[in-house]
């Protein structure tokens, strides 16, 4: 072994981990209050090395406040960059799988190689953690990012759906699916998919990931992010393209760019009429794009108060602040709700009494019209079931 490696950084929660050639293992560690924090850390890294089969390293730690997860997420990334014959660390989480209909209101973006960042991201009250390892991370912290999301994957216990957003296949998608499907993410974020294709090519690799880890098949779903013109226009297909999609996203700000259009409500009408039709067409959720300008409440609220009257059922948010925004746009409101009871209650009154048709308020509740109303109590209370409308 002839080549250093180095993963993490001086960020608060985080390590910087230094490997050099070395004929044993020696581990040097940098720390506020020695004789307290050094011998965990030490021990960490010591797991971590012999968990990646490597007994001949040098390794220089400097922390800034690091978890246990995020030490060995570091080790590990350093020591298999550096040293020949180190291997990827298995882990065991421990996650259930989620529904296919649950509630997605809000989903929260956090990049995947900052620490700080992740750390108490499940406390903020989002439906959907987004782990990101695509726009967020640059390139050259892309493997260790992997590496880090693994980790925290098999380590923190959330309530919320853990999702992470790969790199398209050709872009280091496919490393990206190596590292983290053996930690159970609820889901895989595909982003700028633009045809049936790519969305068949990602469940395949998945597919075969679980079946090599030894997990239950179909368990992780995926959210394919329409972001180009090509993408708009194929968006029935990629909905429709494999049975682990359960939501289709627009991601604005690429089409944006792609179609050379100014950002406006009329610019975007189309690309999410479109989306949301193909999304309703193949029976799973749609998720409108993020809002960017995270100090303006108010044209947060506006937009999301236009798409969820357009039919979308969550939005993408890039800071905490906006999540109780988002979820409260999406509620129904006092009058929706008590029409929604009457109306699940004269159907279940019905088909009690062998009834096939009943109205409320003069009008004819079919089939349809229950399953909006049920839809809109979960949505009240904030329970899984929300399902596509």
């Amino acid at each position: 072994m002839s080549r250093e490696a180095v993963a993490g950084s001086d960020g608060r929660g985080d390590c910087v981990v230094r490997v050099s050639a070395a004929k044993s293992l020696k581990i040097t560690v940098r720390c506020g209050n020695p004789p307290l924090l050094e011998p965990g850390i030490r021990a960490v890294a010591e797991r971590t090395a012999e968990a990646a089969g490597v007994s001949g390293a040098a390794i220089e730690i400097a922390d800034s406040g690091a978890l246990d997860f995020v030490l060995s997420a570091r080790v590990e990334a350093a020591l298999r960059e550096a040293v020949d014959g180190a291997t990827a660390i298995g882990v065991a989480p421990q996650r259930k799988p989620s529904r296919r209909d649950r509630l997605r209101r809000s989903r929260l973006y956090s990049p995947g190689n900052n620490p700080r960042l992740l750390l108490g991201i499940e406390m903020h009250g989002a439906d959907c953690l987004l782990f990101d390892l695509e726009d967020a991370v640059p390139p050259a912290e892309k493997a260790a990012a992997r590496v880090l999301v693994k980790h925290l994957l098999a380590t923190v216990t959330m309530d919320a759906e853990a999702w992470v957003r790969i790199n398209p296949l050709d872009a280091g998608g496919g490393e990206d699916l190596v590292e983290v499907i053996p930690a159970r993410p609820h889901g895989v974020c595909l982003p700028k998919a633009e045809d049936g294709d790519d969305v068949r090519a990602v469940a395949e690799r998945i597919a075969a990931l679980e079946d090599e880890a030894g997990l239950e098949a179909g368990l992780v779903w995926i959210l394919p992010i329409v972001e180009t013109a090509r993408g708009t226009l194929h968006a029935e297909e990629i909905a429709a393209a494999d049975p682990r999609v359960v939501s289709l996203a627009f991601g604005a700000e690429d089409y944006l760019r792609d179609t050379g259009a100014r950002r406006s409500w009329e610019a975007l009408l189309w690309p999410r009429a479109q989306l949301l039709a193909a999304a309703r067409s193949a029976g799973v959720q749609a998720s409108d794009t993020v809002y960017s300008n995270v100090d303006d409440d108010d044209g947060l609220r506006s937009e999301t108060c236009a798409v969820r009257d357009l039919g979308f059922d969550g939005k993408g948010a890039i800071h905490p602040r906006q999540v109780p925004i988002l979820h409260d746009a999406f509620a129904p409101s006092e009058e929706e709700v008590d029409r929604a009871r009457r109306i699940v209650a004269a159907a279940e009154e019905a088909e009690a009494q062998g009834i096939g048709a009943v109205t409320v308020d003069g009008r004819m509740v079919d089939r349809p019209v229950v399953d909006r109303a049920r839809r809109t109590l979960a949505l009240a209370d904030g329970t899984e079931g929300g399902g596509s409308r």
